[in-house]
């Protein structure tokens, strides 16, 4: 079978999502309770928070995302097949900045090809080519990393996707979420770091300017709360921010400190429903942790909107025994738009 006869197969199979996702979502609560311990972990792929990661990285590539890829050096389209919740706003308005900075070391190449900033999320896509061809399946693991203005980067949201785009050829593309909006500021600078990857032993950095999108940015303070009948969760939406690449919603979740010190602290999974009746879940929908704040501050990421709706309605979940999800009637929260400062 070929490329794209698997691919093929691939679009019809039926695949769980929602399991999927509850697997995912597991994997990711215990990495953010471990944030405690302050050790942070490097891997060729960091780890993905809130995105269905799994189903990348197969080593099939469609023919779209090929012939994406063969025109060096713009790639914007590679962002709908790495499922990024802006994709369609980065083609529509052009917003990637084209960096194309390489360096290579004993036969490999690490070649930024485009990045796009807007103070809440940033996104770098990264090129590797072998001389000697490139594998996923490395014997040896190198890894890969991310600093910004020198600094390593615990952000609310982050994930590395990679594929192979032919024996010799893989795409890496990244996307952060920061605790804080606006926290580095309207010019950033980032590097990419990589150490031994793919079988080539060396270290690799490419560092560059990356300046803020100038794009509309509206800020919302509706401050309003949800709680439990029995009082032990309170659910506050402080905070929503729409910008070029993304809707943000922060909130704050109170509970028992006992939680906190026994580290079982709540991860409420959402959905979220525009006035018009859009849902945004799944892959439309990104759930992350501000840094040090233990389930206390969460952040959800929406694509970004062209038109800033009336109200949003939260809708947040727990998963149950059998990884399904059971809506929490109690904390649903009204989040109305209608005066922003």
């Amino acid at each position: 079978m070929n490329k794209e006869q698997f691919n093929q197969s691939v679009d019809n199979i039926n695949v769980p999502i929602e399991k999927l996702m509850a697997r995912e979502n597991a994997a990711i609560i215990q990495a953010k309770k471990k944030r405690k311990g302050g050790r942070t972990t490097k891997r060729s792929i960091l780890v993905a928070c809130g995105l269905c990661i799994s189903l990348l990285g197969s080593g099939f590539v469609s023919t779209g995302m090929a012939e994406a890829l063969s025109n060096i050096p713009l790639i914007g389209p590679i962002y709908k097949d790495f499922r990024d919740i802006a994709s369609d706003k980065i083609e529509q308005d052009q917003l990637m900045t084209t960096i194309d900075k390489q360096a290579s070391k004993n036969g490999l190449t690490m070649t930024v090809k485009e990045a796009a900033y807007d103070g809440t999320r940033l996104i770098v896509t990264v090129v590797y080519t072998g001389e000697k061809g490139l594998s996923l399946e490395e014997e040896v693991v190198g890894f890969s990393y991310l600093t910004i203005n020198g600094q390593e980067v615990t952000p609310a949201i982050g994930s590395t996707g990679q594929d192979d785009i032919n024996s010799k050829t893989i795409i890496e593309h990244h996307q952060l979420t920061f605790s804080d909006y606006d926290e580095y500021g309207d010019n950033v600078e980032i590097a990419i770091h990589g150490e031994d990857l793919f079988g080539y032993e060396g270290k690799l950095e490419v560092a560059f300017p990356l300046e803020k999108i100038r794009g509309d940015v509206s800020e919302f303070y509706p401050e309003v709360k949800a709680k439990t009948a029995d009082d032990l969760y309170t659910l506050t939406a402080d905070k929503v921010t729409f910008s070029p690449l993304s809707t943000r919603i922060d909130l704050t979740v109170d509970y028992p400190a006992e939680m906190d010190e026994n580290d079982t602290w709540p991860w409420f999974d959402f959905s979220v429903v525009d006035e018009s009746g859009q849902v945004y879940d799944k892959l439309k929908l990104q759930t992350g942790m501000a840094a040090g704040k233990f389930g206390h501050h969460m952040i959800l990421t929406l694509p970004p909107m062209d038109t800033i709706p009336k109200s949003l309605t939260l809708k947040p979940s727990e998963t149950n025994r059998d990884g399904f999800k059971e809506e929490i009637k109690e904390l649903q929260l009204i989040v109305p738009l209608t005066e922003n400062k």
